[in-house]
């Protein structure tokens, strides 16, 4: 009688273990910018935030986003939108999130001094609310308000002040 409840027990837990696995597994998070590469109209781009990466990721053709006031297809989301996804095992995106009022801007390479120089760059710019710094992956993630700088004035701002973005 023990050995069959010990074979329960061990079969119900096997179960459990494989059912927090696959659940796990399903989806993974990624936070990150529309990238600029055109994929078709079943994919996109997101250069990943952290990393020094940018991922080609599949889309459902008919999914869509409300951006700036109506619904968009993900294939004509603007470079540089932040968004949040969750992908399945086969790199498709399940969910979406987007924010008009972040961006992730990706950096060749910084040298010794450019983050302080970025940093007063940054705090001197109208628009700009917050920003963090991304050292390892040579990123900063932007927070703005697009009501007084738009991302194509930003982004000119940081090319302007001498910094070679990717």
């Amino acid at each position: 009688m023990n050995k069959i409840l010990n074979v329960i027990k061990a079969t119900v837990l096997i179960f459990g273990v494989s059912i927090a696995n696959i659940y796990a597994q399903e989806t993974e998070k990624i936070i990150g910018t529309v990238g600029g590469e055109k994929l078709g109209d079943d994919g996109i781009v997101i250069c990943v935030l952290g990393t020094q990466a940018c991922m080609p990721v599949q889309i459902d053709k008919n999914m869509t986003v409300k951006y700036n006031g109506e619904e968009t297809k993900l294939t004509d989301l603007p470079f540089a939108l932040y968004i949040e996804a969750e992908l399945n095992d086969n790199n498709k995106i399940t969910t979406i999130k987007i924010d008009e009022r972040k961006t992730v801007i990706c950096f060749v390479e910084h040298k010794e001094g450019d983050n302080e120089k970025l940093t007063t760059l940054l705090n001197g710019i109208k628009g700009v609310e917050d920003f963090k710094l991304y050292r390892k992956s040579n990123q900063v993630l932007i927070e703005y308000n697009p009501k007084q700088i738009a991302y194509s004035e930003l982004e000119a701002k940081v090319k302007n002040a001498g910094f070679i973005l990717e």
